[in-house]
């Protein structure tokens, strides 16, 4: 019999699954997993926990069958040594046969319990486990009162006008400059969002929802009726939707702001050997790798520009020695911390140049906004004062400012249509009752919904020729983990400090090679779920003793690398998959090129030797996948940029080819995407192609 079948999350954890909760997470001076937060946990999770009820069953049958074998009536009348070794037995010898993998399953809750805040369904109430305070881990810092920004005011449907000067779609970082652009420059400008506006504090503190770290249904979006079709490998293909796990799906936050809204906010400029990648190494066995149609000194005046607008902290010095400036940061880098140090002293050991990270944080107060509270949580959730910057605080309010911009949320934008007089789309946005459509003409419009998004719609549309979708790709990604003799990590943001360039285009990695900085600080889930040291025990006193005392002596460094796009790696339209407006899915193919993984080599063997340098010991890469998916955080490349139609999507300057209305603004745009974080140049080359199109506005408008 299933007794699992129609029980409740908190009925499936009966008093024998609740005593083996309490041997997984014991008690000692700090309370025993059940009470210490699973249980409130399993009260709250309501559907999350669908997927366990098998296993829970099956576990309470079986926890009972050993028991009797060693002469006891229950599992949890047994004295805690015979219980710990029936789970041992479970777990080593997986006797009896599937009590390994379910046995699996009830750690994993217990981690998501004790050690992972989370909120379920849209509650108020908050999920904060005692796990979370033993480790020292607070999502806010003592002292400070969390900032929730001014609302940004939507039209409604019935608001929206029969015709803008400009359509902008999307509001990320390449719609929201462009939106700034066009209305700063008289236009009038429509910016639909697919998002919600939801407020800071519904897109931080879930560590089971937010975007990056999504366990169950990402907060960020996009939700059900979105779905995507990845080619995983060989010939195996798998439909996953906006609900799922988006580390499959793709790390873009779907959200107002985009990406902005959830980064840490590294923003580097691309070295100069970035925009001619192809003139730098030709093309190995067939890649794809391109020139952009510009160079770095035409992007220069414009990475000042977006240094200033969004609002960076940096510093001049050894990370800007090969990129020449028209002006410094406008604000001092974040202060220094003990990672900081460590592998800056590492770095000068060995000869190697490096400096504070400049990322789009507020390191004074800046624009009427605070400074950053160094919060643990900064990748992947919002600020919790305001002071990280992105397109939803700065472009778009501006754009806003100007009264010539109106935003629509909750819209969707399902077709396109070109015209030589006028251009327009065709939405679905929500009301209180149903959706509904409509039709709105522009003189422009502008497709600024990320890599996978803009093609997807665009082909959709009949618009683009046989190379938009192509050449997909992002970056290689290693992860380089050691222990340390001394505590090293610790809960203070933002996250990622330190970093060197020495590797990008230099002799020591091929193909451009890439960045390699400080590996963040995890969250207390990531940390228990797969401990960064070897010999960590999988559960027990012990899993229990290395979190409070073992984890902060795990450090590691992280590297980015170039990725070599391929022609073949690309997005196109999935046959017989639909949305929830009866349009094409969106289907993914990600091949890796043989010289993307000599930059992986390349990392891994450089970073290695950075921690040896401070050091660590028992250094090991990190296993798993370079890149989760097709569609990872920084995608970019599938409506690249060229003056040949036969090579690229669109023209310098973002126009579709073949269209005369239809500009992309977008990481899409990008023909590489360099050896460092890319989002400062989708910035910087959104400023590009929008004061462009200002200037030259089509005729017959």
């Amino acid at each position: 019999m299933d007794r699992s079948r129609g029980a409740s999350p908190i009925e499936l954890f009966t008093t024998n699954i609740r005593a083996a909760v309490d041997r997984i997470i014991p008690a000692d001076s700090w309370p025993a997993g059940w009470d210490g937060g699973v249980s409130d946990y399993v009260a709250m999770a309501n559907g999350d926990l669908d997927w366990a009820r098998p296993a829970l069953g099956w576990l309470d049958t079986a926890l009972d069958t050993a028991a009797e074998a060693t002469g006891g009536s229950s599992f949890a009348a047994l004295t805690t040594e015979r219980q710990d070794a029936i789970l041992t037995s479970f777990e080593i010898e997986d006797d009896p046969p599937g009590a390994a993998t379910h046995f699996a399953a009830l750690r994993r809750i217990c981690w998501e319990g004790f050690y992972a805040s989370s909120a379920h369904h849209g509650s108020i109430k908050r999920h904060t486990p005692i796990g979370l305070e033993m480790v020292g881990f607070r999502a806010v810092p003592l002292g400070t009162t969390p900032v929730e920004p001014d609302p940004i005011e939507g039209i409604r449907p019935d608001q929206v006008r029969v015709g803008y000067d400009a359509i902008v779609i999307g509001s990320g970082p390449g719609g929201g400059v462009a939106a700034e652009i066009l209305a700063s420059a008289g236009k009038t400008v429509l910016l639909i969002e697919r998002g919600l506006p939801l407020p800071n504090a519904a897109l931080r503190g879930d560590h089971l929802h937010g975007k990056r770290n999504a366990v169950y249904s990402p907060s960020a979006g996009p939700g059900a009726g979105h779905p995507r079709l990845a080619h995983l490998k060989d010939d195996e293909y798998r439909v996953i939707d906006g609900t799922g796990d988006a580390s499959l799906y793709g790390l873009n936050a779907m959200v107002f702001g985009g990406g902005t809204r959830l980064w840490q906010g590294m923003s580097w400029r691309f070295l100069p050997d970035d925009f001619a990648m192809a003139s730098v190494f030709g093309n190995p066995d067939g890649a794809g790798l391109a020139d952009w149609p510009i160079d770095y000194d035409e992007m220069e005046p414009y990475y000042t520009r977006a240094e200033w607008e969004l609002g960076v902290s940096g510093a001049e010095g050894s990370l800007t020695s090969r990129t020449p400036r028209s002006a410094g940061y406008p604000m001092p880098p974040m202060t220094t911390e003990p990672a900081r140090e460590l592998l800056g002293a590492a770095a000068d050991s060995l000869g190697w140049g490096w400096g504070p990270i400049p990322l789009a944080i507020n390191s004074v107060p800046r624009d009427g906004r605070p400074a950053c509270v160094r919060c643990p949580q900064c990748v992947g959730h919002a600020c919790p004062v305001n002071a990280k910057n992105g397109s939803n605080n700065t472009f778009i309010p501006r754009a806003i400012a100007t009264g010539n911009c109106d935003v629509l949320f909750d819209a969707e934008v399902i077709n396109v249509r070109d015209g030589v007089r006028s251009a327009s789309v065709t939405l679905m946005a929500s009301t209180s009752t149903s959706p509904i459509e409509l039709t709105v003409t522009g003189a422009v419009v502008v497709v600024s919904a990320g890599a996978v998004e803009t093609p997807r719609l665009l082909l959709a549309s009949g618009i683009g020729n046989d190379q938009l979708g192509r050449h997909l790709h992002d970056h290689r990604f290693v992860t380089i983990l050691g222990t340390m003799d001394d505590a090293v990590t610790d809960f203070v943001g933002p996250g990622h400090s330190v970093a060197t360039l020495d590797h990008v285009h230099g002799e020591s990695i091929p193909w451009g090679g890439g960045v390699i900085v400080d590996l963040m600080g995890l969250l207390p889930l990531s940390s228990a779920s797969h401990p960064a040291m070897p010999g960590v025990p999988r559960w027990g006193s012990g899993h229990k003793e290395w979190m409070r005392n073992g984890r902060p002596h795990a450090f590691g460094v992280f590297g980015i690398g170039q990725e070599i796009p391929l022609a073949s790696s690309r997005v196109t339209l999935a046959e017989g998959l639909r949305d929830r407006w009866g349009k094409p899915a969106a289907a993914l193919r990600k091949d890796v090129h043989w010289a993307s993984i000599e930059v992986e080599a390349g990392l891994a063997q450089v970073g290695a030797q950075w921690l040896e340098a401070a050091g660590a010991h028992d250094i090991r890469r990190q296993n798993g996948a370079a890149t989760a998916s097709a569609a990872g955080e920084h995608s970019c490349g599938t409506a690249r940029m060229g003056w040949d139609p036969a090579t690229s999507a669109t023209d310098p300057w973002g126009r579709v080819h073949g269209a005369q209305r239809v500009i992309v603004c977008d990481s899409s745009l990008h023909p590489t995407n360099g050896s460092v974080n890319p989002a400062l140049t989708i910035v910087a080359n959104a400023l590009r192609v929008a004061e462009h199109l200002t200037r030259n506005w089509p005729t017959g408008s």
